[in-house]
């Protein structure tokens, strides 16, 4: 079976993601969004900046516990090249995909491409987990605000994946990939670092604590008015949604997701879509300097 050309498949989830945010457009009142948006003060918004960069430090901090032969620029210049793909390609998926790529081919020369490879997964594993962590508390904690079906499959979500984590982590290799095991010499010799792991695992949870303060700053300077706890529960939903690969930077799911969970809370759906497009404005500035990054950086130079 021929493959889908990328410009095709482009222009399709472009269309997508203009379609979502149409009918999102079409059942939100406008001159609310206008309103919302007015209310920002600009403090916040250098807040919400500086909180957001801190974050993909921190995430950067963290990709170099697992690569310590990275120096700390190139942790950040590989951090913020991923969210420049995970924003221009569908999917936050991608641009962990595109800094996986980029780490292994600049780890080839030094022949240390399976250790890459293993710490860009056991990354993300640790960053999804954390962010489930702080989704669990937060449901824990403002439970009736969301209702039992959120409660359910959240919990149900945390236990499928920590079941999947533990197998991950410490399950043998099954007899089958023997004939692979040497691959997994690298996965193993992470795996068996509990140290490591938990120290990424906090910096994980530091990094969504980060990235839930960027939306309750902005959420509260344009009127929504949320406890942390339920601000985390929206952010780990939002996250998961926006995990799908069918838009571009994620337009449509993220507004989509986002004004139906703030109304399910009682608050503005205008004042949903102004927070909303200004996470994609921050993402867009992310991006140039993810852009920036990757035009003045070597990938060679670890």
């Amino acid at each position: 079976m021929r493959s889908i050309p990328p410009s095709i498949s482009f222009v399709a989830k472009f269309s997508i993601g203009a379609a979502l945010l149409a009918l999102v457009l079409m059942r939100v009142p406008l001159d609310g969004v206008l309103v919302a948006l007015s209310r920002l003060q600009p403090a916040d918004v250098a807040l919400a900046v500086l909180l957001y960069f801190a974050a993909h430090g921190v995430n950067a901090m963290k990709l170099r516990l697992l690569l310590p032969q990275l120096s700390v620029r190139q942790a950040l210049r590989f951090t913020m090249i991923a969210v420049l793909y995970g924003t221009a390609l569908p999917g936050q998926l991608a641009g962990d995909a595109v800094k996986a790529f980029r780490l292994t081919r600049a780890a080839s020369r030094a022949g240390d491409v399976s250790a890459t490879v293993a710490a860009v997964t056991i990354d993300k594993v640790l960053g999804l987990f954390a962010l489930l962590v702080l989704t669990a508390v937060g449901l824990g904690l403002d439970a009736a605000a969301f209702g039992a079906a959120v409660v359910k499959t959240v919990s149900l979500g945390l236990a499928a994946f920590i079941i999947l984590l533990v197998l991950v982590v410490a399950a043998p290799v099954p007899t089958f990939l023997q004939k692979w095991a040497a691959k997994f010499t690298a996965w193993r010799r992470l795996t068996l670092r509990p140290g490591t792991l938990l120290r990424s695992l906090l910096l994980g949870i530091v990094f969504q604590g980060l990235s839930i303060a960027v939306f309750a700053v902005l959420g509260a300077s344009m009127g929504l008015e949320l406890s942390i706890a339920s601000w985390a529960v929206v952010v780990g939903l939002v996250s998961v949604v926006l995990l799908l690969p069918v838009t571009i930077a994620g337009v449509g799911l993220r507004d989509g997701s986002l004004v139906g969970l703030i109304a399910l809370l009682g608050q503005s759906s205008s004042a949903a879509l102004a927070l909303s497009l200004m996470l994609l404005a921050l993402n867009i500035l992310g991006a140039g300097a993810g852009l920036l990054a990757d035009l003045t950086g070597n990938d060679q130079d670890t």
